[in-house]
């Protein structure tokens, strides 16, 4: 399920739990919201190491390219 559909549920969870009283609920929704909050952190971390991947692998190949060492056909 995607990141934003967990953290409405986990809201949406607090809430409800806020208007009756039930604290559990409340504690429930806090949780899922947090979750949610670390899935999307691992998610843009990963993404950003990969293009930071890519960023290395493009900067390798312009100094290549500079220094004349890029093969010619």
């Amino acid at each position: 399920m995607s990141t934003f559909t967990e953290k409405a549920r986990g809201r949406t969870n607090q809430m409800v739990g806020q208007m009756i009283g039930d604290e559990k609920l409340v504690e429930e929704g806090r949780e899922q919201e947090r979750e949610a909050e670390q899935q999307a952190k691992s998610a843009d971390a990963e993404s950003a190491g990969a293009k930071s991947a890519d960023d290395k692998s493009s900067d390798t190949k312009s100094a290549d390219d500079r220094s004349g060492r890029a093969s010619r056909h």
